[in-house]
């Protein structure tokens, strides 16, 4: 017996938990919010294990984007768990960069473990 899956879209635990937390800011489509929220498209921080540790300490005052430093806050996600928080990578990661590599949970745990979690 083959069994198929209807669903097309990968990382759909990724996806629930992005609507849920980051989509009211980031918008469906990673654009983002005019100058007021960074887009997460063509982001610095695509492709990278580190936004991990964003997602969890969130961002206290600037942000690097586009070579240049903003005044920025993003609450922190100090909830997730790092199964939670590579679903979310992954899934950032698959809808906007262009070069994505899949990110696995040792990777994101070793990210994490450097992280400075107040």
């Amino acid at each position: 017996m083959i069994i198929l899956s209807c669903n097309s879209t990968p990382y759909v635990q990724g996806k629930r938990l992005y609507i849920a937390k980051c989509q009211n800011c980031h918008m469906e489509d990673g654009s983002g919010l005019a100058s007021l929220i960074p887009p997460l498209k063509n982001s610095d921080y695509l492709g990278k294990a580190e936004i991990a540790c964003i997602l969890i300490n969130g961002i206290k005052d600037t942000i690097f984007r586009d070579s240049e430093y903003l005044p920025r806050e993003m609450p922190s996600f100090k909830t997730l768990s790092a199964t939670e928080v590579t679903n979310i990578v992954n899934y950032i990661n698959h809808s906007w960069y262009d070069q994505f590599k899949e990110t696995t949970i040792l990777q994101i745990v070793a990210v994490l473990d450097t992280c400075l979690v107040n």
